[in-house]
Protein backbone atom coordinates (compact mmCIF):
# COMPACT_ATOMS: atom_id res chain seq x y z
CA UNK A 1 0.00 0.00 0.00
CA UNK A 2 2.64 2.59 0.89
CA UNK A 3 4.90 1.86 -2.16
CA UNK A 4 1.20 2.71 -4.00
CA UNK A 5 1.38 6.00 -2.92
CA UNK A 6 4.85 6.48 -4.23
CA UNK A 7 4.01 5.06 -7.64
CA UNK A 8 0.70 7.34 -7.70
CA UNK A 9 2.90 10.42 -6.79
CA UNK A 10 5.63 9.82 -9.60
CA UNK A 11 2.97 9.63 -11.85
CA UNK A 12 1.44 13.04 -10.75
CA UNK A 13 4.75 14.76 -10.64
CA UNK A 14 7.03 14.41 -13.92
CA UNK A 15 10.67 14.94 -13.64
CA UNK A 16 10.03 14.16 -9.86
CA UNK A 17 13.24 11.70 -8.04
CA UNK A 18 12.55 9.17 -5.29
CA UNK A 19 14.62 6.28 -3.91
CA UNK A 20 12.92 4.25 -1.29
CA UNK A 21 13.42 0.42 0.18
CA UNK A 22 10.81 -1.09 2.20
CA UNK A 23 11.23 -4.62 4.18
CA UNK A 24 9.12 -6.89 6.25
CA UNK A 25 6.11 -5.76 2.95
CA UNK A 26 5.45 -2.30 4.07
CA UNK A 27 7.83 -1.30 6.54
CA UNK A 28 9.84 1.88 5.04
CA UNK A 29 13.41 1.06 5.70
CA UNK A 30 14.37 4.45 3.63
CA UNK A 31 13.16 7.87 1.47
CA UNK A 32 14.47 9.93 -0.11
CA UNK A 33 12.25 12.17 -2.38
CA UNK A 34 12.35 15.52 -4.57
CA UNK A 35 9.82 17.00 -6.64
CA UNK A 36 10.43 18.95 -9.20
CA UNK A 37 9.54 21.55 -7.86
CA UNK A 38 12.20 21.03 -5.33
CA UNK A 39 14.62 19.84 -7.66
CA UNK A 40 14.83 23.21 -9.37
CA UNK A 41 14.80 25.31 -5.94
CA UNK A 42 18.27 23.45 -5.18
CA UNK A 43 19.31 24.29 -8.57
CA UNK A 44 18.98 27.85 -8.20
CA UNK A 45 19.32 27.96 -4.71
CA UNK A 46 21.95 26.10 -3.44
CA UNK A 47 24.72 27.50 -1.07
CA UNK A 48 22.95 27.64 2.04
CA UNK A 49 20.49 24.42 3.33
CA UNK A 50 18.69 24.58 6.56
CA UNK A 51 18.09 20.83 8.38
CA UNK A 52 15.24 20.61 10.27
CA UNK A 53 14.95 17.28 12.06
CA UNK A 54 11.52 15.44 12.96
CA UNK A 55 11.66 12.08 15.12
CA UNK A 56 8.26 9.18 15.93
CA UNK A 57 7.81 7.28 18.92
CA UNK A 58 10.40 5.06 17.25
CA UNK A 59 13.16 7.39 16.74
CA UNK A 60 12.79 7.42 13.64
CA UNK A 61 14.02 10.43 11.64
CA UNK A 62 12.39 12.94 8.65
CA UNK A 63 15.00 15.40 7.63
CA UNK A 64 13.54 18.38 5.55
CA UNK A 65 16.08 20.51 3.88
CA UNK A 66 15.18 24.34 3.12
CA UNK A 67 16.77 26.75 1.09
CA UNK A 68 18.35 29.32 2.96
CA UNK A 69 20.68 32.42 3.05
CA UNK A 70 20.35 36.11 1.64
CA UNK A 71 20.25 35.05 -2.26
CA UNK A 72 16.60 34.16 -1.17
CA UNK A 73 13.32 36.34 -0.92
CA UNK A 74 12.77 37.81 2.66
CA UNK A 75 10.01 35.55 2.54
CA UNK A 76 10.03 31.94 4.09
CA UNK A 77 7.55 29.42 2.92
CA UNK A 78 7.07 26.02 1.87
CA UNK A 79 8.49 26.03 -1.46
CA UNK A 80 11.91 26.88 -0.50
CA UNK A 81 11.53 22.74 0.72
CA UNK A 82 14.79 21.01 -1.18
CA UNK A 83 14.61 17.80 -0.32
CA UNK A 84 13.02 15.36 2.17
CA UNK A 85 14.56 11.80 3.57
CA UNK A 86 14.11 9.00 6.30
CA UNK A 87 17.21 7.37 6.70
CA UNK A 88 17.27 3.80 7.78
CA UNK A 89 18.36 5.10 10.93
CA UNK A 90 20.96 8.50 12.34
CA UNK A 91 24.26 6.02 12.16
CA UNK A 92 27.33 7.20 10.45
CA UNK A 93 26.55 4.79 7.84
CA UNK A 94 22.37 5.61 7.70
CA UNK A 95 23.43 9.37 7.18
CA UNK A 96 25.84 8.46 4.87
CA UNK A 97 23.38 6.40 2.26
CA UNK A 98 20.79 9.11 2.98
CA UNK A 99 23.27 12.27 2.00
CA UNK A 100 25.18 10.22 -0.81
CA UNK A 101 21.50 9.88 -2.49
CA UNK A 102 20.91 13.72 -2.14
CA UNK A 103 24.32 14.24 -4.31
CA UNK A 104 23.25 11.67 -6.30
CA UNK A 105 20.06 13.58 -7.09
CA UNK A 106 21.49 17.01 -7.58
CA UNK A 107 24.31 17.96 -10.47
CA UNK A 108 25.23 21.35 -8.49
CA UNK A 109 25.60 19.53 -5.33
CA UNK A 110 29.45 21.18 -5.54
CA UNK A 111 27.58 24.60 -4.79
CA UNK A 112 26.99 23.93 -1.78
CA UNK A 113 28.17 26.13 0.92
CA UNK A 114 26.81 25.18 4.21
CA UNK A 115 24.74 23.42 6.03
CA UNK A 116 22.55 24.57 8.83
CA UNK A 117 21.66 21.98 11.60
CA UNK A 118 20.18 21.64 15.09
CA UNK A 119 22.65 21.68 18.15
CA UNK A 120 21.97 17.80 18.58
CA UNK A 121 22.98 16.99 15.03
CA UNK A 122 25.32 14.42 15.06
CA UNK A 123 26.11 13.68 11.61
CA UNK A 124 28.48 16.28 10.58
CA UNK A 125 31.28 13.12 9.70
CA UNK A 126 28.42 11.91 7.23
CA UNK A 127 27.26 15.14 5.92
CA UNK A 128 31.06 15.97 5.11
CA UNK A 129 32.23 13.26 3.82
CA UNK A 130 29.73 13.35 1.07
CA UNK A 131 29.49 17.15 0.71
CA UNK A 132 33.48 17.48 1.61
CA UNK A 133 33.49 21.44 0.25
CA UNK A 134 30.68 22.39 2.39
CA UNK A 135 30.88 23.63 6.06
CA UNK A 136 28.08 23.00 9.05
CA UNK A 137 27.20 25.53 11.09
CA UNK A 138 24.46 25.76 14.01
CA UNK A 139 21.29 27.17 12.87
CA UNK A 140 20.05 30.45 14.44
CA UNK A 141 16.69 28.96 14.29
CA UNK A 142 17.60 26.16 16.35
CA UNK A 143 20.20 27.64 18.60
CA UNK A 144 16.95 30.45 19.58
CA UNK A 145 14.98 27.38 20.46
CA UNK A 146 17.46 26.08 22.49
CA UNK A 147 17.85 28.54 24.33
CA UNK A 148 13.82 29.47 24.79
CA UNK A 149 13.57 25.92 25.89
CA UNK A 150 16.91 25.61 28.45
CA UNK A 151 15.68 28.91 30.05
CA UNK A 152 11.85 27.46 30.63
CA UNK A 153 13.90 24.30 32.19
CA UNK A 154 15.78 26.54 34.76
CA UNK A 155 12.72 27.55 37.00
CA UNK A 156 13.28 31.13 37.17
CA UNK A 157 11.25 33.99 39.07
CA UNK A 158 8.54 35.12 36.69
CA UNK A 159 9.97 38.11 36.32
CA UNK A 160 13.39 37.11 35.25
CA UNK A 161 12.06 34.55 33.01
CA UNK A 162 10.47 37.17 31.19
CA UNK A 163 13.50 39.46 31.19
CA UNK A 164 15.28 36.91 29.68
CA UNK A 165 12.87 35.41 27.45
CA UNK A 166 11.91 39.19 26.31
CA UNK A 167 16.13 40.18 25.73
CA UNK A 168 16.26 36.83 23.66
CA UNK A 169 13.62 37.19 20.78
CA UNK A 170 15.46 40.95 20.51
CA UNK A 171 18.34 40.05 20.12
CA UNK A 172 17.26 36.96 17.91
CA UNK A 173 15.85 40.22 15.74
CA UNK A 174 19.34 41.98 16.08
CA UNK A 175 22.14 39.95 16.34
CA UNK A 176 24.69 42.69 16.13
CA UNK A 177 27.72 42.13 17.80
CA UNK A 178 27.17 44.61 20.70
CA UNK A 179 23.37 43.10 21.47
CA UNK A 180 24.93 39.32 21.42
CA UNK A 181 27.62 40.28 23.55
CA UNK A 182 24.53 42.37 26.35
CA UNK A 183 22.22 38.90 25.82
CA UNK A 184 25.59 36.73 27.12
CA UNK A 185 26.28 39.34 29.90
CA UNK A 186 23.28 39.37 30.81
CA UNK A 187 22.39 35.05 31.23
CA UNK A 188 25.84 35.52 33.62
CA UNK A 189 24.33 38.12 35.63
CA UNK A 190 20.81 36.42 36.36
CA UNK A 191 21.73 32.15 35.50
CA UNK A 192 23.36 30.90 38.51
CA UNK A 193 26.90 29.27 36.96
CA UNK A 194 26.19 25.39 37.61
CA UNK A 195 23.02 26.09 34.86
CA UNK A 196 25.13 28.13 32.74
CA UNK A 197 26.57 24.49 31.36
CA UNK A 198 22.76 23.69 30.16
CA UNK A 199 22.54 27.15 27.52
CA UNK A 200 25.89 26.62 26.14
CA UNK A 201 26.02 30.76 26.37
CA UNK A 202 29.15 30.93 24.56
CA UNK A 203 27.17 30.04 21.52
CA UNK A 204 26.15 33.65 21.55
CA UNK A 205 29.74 35.02 20.63
CA UNK A 206 30.03 32.69 17.72
CA UNK A 207 29.84 35.06 15.06
CA UNK A 208 30.24 32.53 12.41
CA UNK A 209 26.77 31.73 13.46
CA UNK A 210 25.38 34.88 12.93
CA UNK A 211 27.05 36.23 10.54
CA UNK A 212 25.06 33.81 8.69
CA UNK A 213 21.56 35.13 10.16
CA UNK A 214 21.83 38.97 10.54
CA UNK A 215 21.81 39.93 6.82
CA UNK A 216 17.99 39.90 7.29
CA UNK A 217 16.01 43.01 8.76
CA UNK A 218 13.89 42.60 11.99
CA UNK A 219 10.90 42.27 10.36
CA UNK A 220 12.13 39.88 8.70
CA UNK A 221 13.79 37.97 11.69
CA UNK A 222 10.30 37.26 13.14
CA UNK A 223 8.86 35.96 10.19
CA UNK A 224 11.44 33.65 9.88
CA UNK A 225 11.41 31.88 13.15
CA UNK A 226 7.47 31.83 13.37
CA UNK A 227 7.43 30.32 9.96
CA UNK A 228 9.92 27.80 10.21
CA UNK A 229 8.77 26.72 13.70
CA UNK A 230 5.05 26.51 11.61
CA UNK A 231 6.19 24.10 8.93
CA UNK A 232 8.58 22.35 11.60
CA UNK A 233 5.53 21.36 13.96
CA UNK A 234 3.85 20.36 10.94
CA UNK A 235 6.75 17.89 9.99
CA UNK A 236 6.41 16.63 13.25
CA UNK A 237 2.71 15.95 13.59
CA UNK A 238 3.17 13.95 10.48
CA UNK A 239 5.99 12.22 11.46
CA UNK A 240 5.13 11.73 15.17
CA UNK A 241 1.04 10.96 15.23
CA UNK A 242 1.23 8.69 12.12
CA UNK A 243 0.84 4.91 13.43
CA UNK A 244 2.47 2.99 10.65
CA UNK A 245 4.36 4.06 6.97
CA UNK A 246 1.24 3.93 4.74
CA UNK A 247 -0.66 6.84 7.18
CA UNK A 248 2.97 8.41 7.09
CA UNK A 249 3.73 8.55 3.18
CA UNK A 250 0.12 9.43 2.74
CA UNK A 251 0.04 12.33 5.05
CA UNK A 252 3.26 13.78 3.85
CA UNK A 253 2.93 13.67 0.01
CA UNK A 254 -0.51 15.66 0.77
CA UNK A 255 1.26 18.18 2.51
CA UNK A 256 4.08 18.38 -0.83
CA UNK A 257 1.03 18.46 -2.76
CA UNK A 258 -1.18 21.34 -1.34
CA UNK A 259 2.20 23.38 -0.62
CA UNK A 260 4.76 23.48 -3.43
CA UNK A 261 2.61 22.11 -6.43
CA UNK A 262 1.85 24.98 -9.07
CA UNK A 263 4.24 27.35 -7.39
CA UNK A 264 6.39 29.21 -9.62
CA UNK A 265 10.37 29.32 -8.82
CA UNK A 266 10.98 32.01 -6.52
CA UNK A 267 13.68 34.87 -8.16
CA UNK A 268 17.07 34.69 -7.26
CA UNK A 269 18.25 38.06 -5.34
CA UNK A 270 21.76 39.26 -6.46
CA UNK A 271 24.25 39.12 -3.44
CA UNK A 272 26.72 41.45 -2.59
CA UNK A 273 30.34 40.58 -2.60
CA UNK A 274 29.89 40.75 1.21
CA UNK A 275 27.14 38.58 1.63
CA UNK A 276 29.00 35.87 -0.80
CA UNK A 277 31.62 36.60 1.78
CA UNK A 278 30.15 35.40 4.66
CA UNK A 279 28.62 32.54 3.47
CA UNK A 280 32.17 31.39 2.14
CA UNK A 281 33.18 31.96 5.91
CA UNK A 282 36.06 34.26 3.93
CA UNK A 283 35.29 37.53 5.78
CA UNK A 284 32.95 40.40 6.38
CA UNK A 285 32.40 38.62 10.35
CA UNK A 286 34.87 41.69 11.56
CA UNK A 287 33.70 44.52 9.35
CA UNK A 288 32.13 47.98 11.40
CA UNK A 289 29.19 47.44 9.03
CA UNK A 290 28.16 44.49 10.60
CA UNK A 291 27.45 45.19 14.33
CA UNK A 292 24.51 46.42 13.31
CA UNK A 293 21.64 45.13 10.59
CA UNK A 294 20.92 46.91 7.27
CA UNK A 295 19.10 49.37 7.67
CA UNK A 296 15.90 50.34 5.82
CA UNK A 297 16.34 53.44 3.97
CA UNK A 298 13.14 53.84 2.79
CA UNK A 299 11.42 53.65 6.20
CA UNK A 300 14.16 56.09 7.63
CA UNK A 301 12.94 58.38 4.71
CA UNK A 302 8.84 57.94 5.44
CA UNK A 303 9.96 58.83 9.19
CA UNK A 304 11.55 61.97 8.88
CA UNK A 305 8.86 62.48 5.62
CA UNK A 306 6.46 62.76 8.33
CA UNK A 307 8.08 64.70 10.58
CA UNK A 308 8.98 67.18 8.30
CA UNK A 309 5.47 67.43 7.20
CA UNK A 310 3.92 67.68 10.64
CA UNK A 311 6.16 70.10 12.69
CA UNK A 312 7.82 73.72 12.34
CA UNK A 313 11.48 73.94 11.77
CA UNK A 314 12.48 74.37 15.49
CA UNK A 315 10.99 70.34 16.13
CA UNK A 316 11.83 69.20 13.09
CA UNK A 317 15.76 70.13 13.84
CA UNK A 318 15.00 68.92 17.39
CA UNK A 319 13.60 64.98 16.46
CA UNK A 320 15.81 64.87 13.39
CA UNK A 321 18.90 64.77 15.66
CA UNK A 322 16.82 62.44 17.84
CA UNK A 323 16.13 59.98 15.16
CA UNK A 324 19.66 60.03 13.76
CA UNK A 325 20.97 58.83 17.48
CA UNK A 326 18.18 56.40 17.22
CA UNK A 327 19.38 55.20 14.06
CA UNK A 328 22.94 54.74 15.19
CA UNK A 329 21.82 52.69 18.98
CA UNK A 330 18.66 51.18 19.16
CA UNK A 331 18.19 48.52 21.20
CA UNK A 332 13.89 47.58 22.32
CA UNK A 333 14.74 45.55 25.55
CA UNK A 334 11.07 44.17 26.08
CA UNK A 335 7.64 44.54 25.35
CA UNK A 336 4.12 44.45 26.73
CA UNK A 337 0.44 45.16 25.44
CA UNK A 338 1.02 48.43 26.77
CA UNK A 339 4.60 49.77 26.88
CA UNK A 340 8.01 49.29 25.30
CA UNK A 341 11.55 49.36 27.36
CA UNK A 342 14.11 51.07 24.95
CA UNK A 343 17.85 51.70 25.75
CA UNK A 344 19.92 53.17 23.46
CA UNK A 345 23.69 52.73 24.95
CA UNK A 346 22.14 54.54 27.77
CA UNK A 347 19.69 53.63 31.27
CA UNK A 348 16.66 51.89 30.09
CA UNK A 349 13.54 54.42 29.49
CA UNK A 350 9.88 52.89 29.11
CA UNK A 351 7.68 54.43 26.15
CA UNK A 352 3.79 54.35 27.01
CA UNK A 353 2.53 53.77 23.20
CA UNK A 354 -1.14 55.11 23.96
CA UNK A 355 -1.90 58.33 22.47
CA UNK A 356 0.14 59.95 22.11
CA UNK A 357 3.06 58.10 22.56
CA UNK A 358 5.29 59.26 25.97
CA UNK A 359 8.61 58.22 27.46
CA UNK A 360 10.42 58.58 30.60
CA UNK A 361 13.45 60.54 29.35
CA UNK A 362 13.65 64.37 29.92
CA UNK A 363 13.36 65.52 26.43
CA UNK A 364 9.98 63.95 26.06
CA UNK A 365 8.61 65.40 29.12
CA UNK A 366 10.36 68.41 28.76
CA UNK A 367 9.90 69.30 24.94
CA UNK A 368 6.73 67.30 24.37
CA UNK A 369 8.15 66.26 21.17
CA UNK A 370 8.97 62.49 19.84
CA UNK A 371 12.24 61.64 21.18
CA UNK A 372 14.91 58.87 20.19
CA UNK A 373 13.41 56.29 22.50
CA UNK A 374 9.69 57.10 20.93
CA UNK A 375 11.09 57.08 16.99
CA UNK A 376 13.27 53.79 17.95
CA UNK A 377 10.07 52.26 18.87
CA UNK A 378 8.19 53.74 15.24
CA UNK A 379 11.05 52.20 13.52
CA UNK A 380 10.84 49.10 15.11
CA UNK A 381 6.52 48.90 13.95
CA UNK A 382 7.80 50.23 10.86
CA UNK A 383 5.11 53.19 11.06
CA UNK A 384 5.46 57.03 10.29
CA UNK A 385 5.25 59.94 13.01
CA UNK A 386 1.29 60.83 13.38
CA UNK A 387 -0.02 64.49 14.04
CA UNK A 388 -1.41 63.57 17.89
CA UNK A 389 2.35 62.46 18.36
CA UNK A 390 3.86 66.10 18.51
CA UNK A 391 2.41 68.61 21.23
CA UNK A 392 0.14 71.41 19.40
CA UNK A 393 2.50 74.49 20.06
CA UNK A 394 5.25 72.44 17.51
CA UNK A 395 2.81 71.76 14.64
CA UNK A 396 2.79 73.51 11.34
CA UNK A 397 -0.40 74.04 11.72
CA UNK A 398 -1.11 75.89 14.47
CA UNK A 399 0.97 78.80 12.39
CA UNK A 400 3.94 80.41 14.55
CA UNK A 401 2.89 79.99 17.64
CA UNK A 402 3.69 82.36 20.68
CA UNK A 403 6.72 81.77 22.15
CA UNK A 404 5.08 81.80 25.56
CA UNK A 405 3.91 78.40 24.34
CA UNK A 406 6.07 76.60 23.58
CA UNK A 407 7.69 74.98 26.35
CA UNK A 408 11.07 76.52 26.47
CA UNK A 409 12.11 79.63 25.69
CA UNK A 410 13.11 80.58 22.00
CA UNK A 411 17.20 81.23 24.28
CA UNK A 412 16.80 77.78 25.34
CA UNK A 413 15.54 76.49 22.16
CA UNK A 414 18.43 78.05 19.92
CA UNK A 415 21.23 76.24 22.53
CA UNK A 416 19.08 72.74 22.13
CA UNK A 417 19.94 73.80 18.60
CA UNK A 418 23.17 74.06 18.54
CA UNK A 419 22.23 77.30 17.07
CA UNK A 420 23.76 80.06 19.46
CA UNK A 421 27.19 80.16 17.46
CA UNK A 422 27.94 83.69 19.44
CA UNK A 423 28.18 81.62 22.85
CA UNK A 424 31.52 80.03 23.69
CA UNK A 425 31.45 76.44 23.71
CA UNK A 426 33.10 76.41 26.92
CA UNK A 427 30.86 78.94 28.07
CA UNK A 428 27.89 76.82 27.71
CA UNK A 429 29.25 73.81 29.38
CA UNK A 430 29.94 75.92 32.69
CA UNK A 431 26.71 77.27 32.67
CA UNK A 432 25.23 73.49 31.92
CA UNK A 433 27.43 72.18 35.17
CA UNK A 434 26.18 75.18 37.04
CA UNK A 435 22.76 74.50 36.25
CA UNK A 436 23.07 70.64 37.46
CA UNK A 437 24.79 71.62 40.16
CA UNK A 438 22.50 74.40 40.90
CA UNK A 439 19.62 71.65 40.89
CA UNK A 440 21.46 68.72 43.47
CA UNK A 441 22.04 71.29 45.98
CA UNK A 442 18.70 72.75 46.09
CA UNK A 443 16.52 69.35 45.94
CA UNK A 444 17.70 67.56 48.93
CA UNK A 445 17.24 67.18 52.84
CA UNK A 446 19.51 69.89 54.84
CA UNK A 447 21.67 66.53 55.99
CA UNK A 448 22.20 66.17 52.12
CA UNK A 449 22.72 69.51 51.36
CA UNK A 450 25.60 69.95 53.82
CA UNK A 451 27.41 67.10 52.76
CA UNK A 452 27.39 67.97 48.71
CA UNK A 453 28.44 71.64 49.65
CA UNK A 454 31.17 70.27 51.62
CA UNK A 455 32.38 67.47 48.77
CA UNK A 456 32.16 70.42 46.55
CA UNK A 457 33.77 72.79 48.64
CA UNK A 458 37.02 70.10 49.02
CA UNK A 459 37.08 69.36 45.36
CA UNK A 460 37.10 72.87 44.52
CA UNK A 461 39.76 73.91 47.10
CA UNK A 462 42.23 71.15 46.11
CA UNK A 463 41.45 71.60 42.28
CA UNK A 464 42.36 75.34 42.23
CA UNK A 465 44.26 75.40 45.65
CA UNK A 466 44.05 76.49 49.28
CA UNK A 467 46.34 79.58 48.57
CA UNK A 468 42.76 80.94 46.80
CA UNK A 469 39.37 80.82 48.08
CA UNK A 470 36.80 79.60 45.77
CA UNK A 471 33.38 81.22 46.03
CA UNK A 472 30.75 78.83 45.47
Amino acid sequence: MASLYLEMFMATNAGSKVAYHFHKVSVLDYLNLQTSMMCNMFKTFPEVLLTIRSHDAQRRALYTFLADGPCLPTSCNTEKIVHIAVPKNESYEGLTHMFQVMKDFNPNWQDVRVFLVDPQFKGTDALLKVFPSAEVVLSAYHICRHFQHSIYQLSLPSQTEHLLIDGLKNTMCSATKGNLRNMYTILNQFVKPSMLMQLNADWLLNDRIWALHRWRSSSHCFEYFQTVETMSRVFIEIFKNSRDTSAILKSLIKYIQEHTFDINILDRRTCTGCEMAIIDGKGGEDEEANEEPNKDSEDSTLICQSLEDICNPGAFSLCQKEFDIAQKSVKVMGTNDESFNIQLLENPNEISYGTPATCTCSFNQILKLPCRHVLAVITANEEVVQPNMVHMPWRKEAEGPEPALLPVSPDILEIIRGERTDVPEKELIMESLTDQLSHLLADCSEDTFQKRYNTLRELADSWIGPYEQVKL
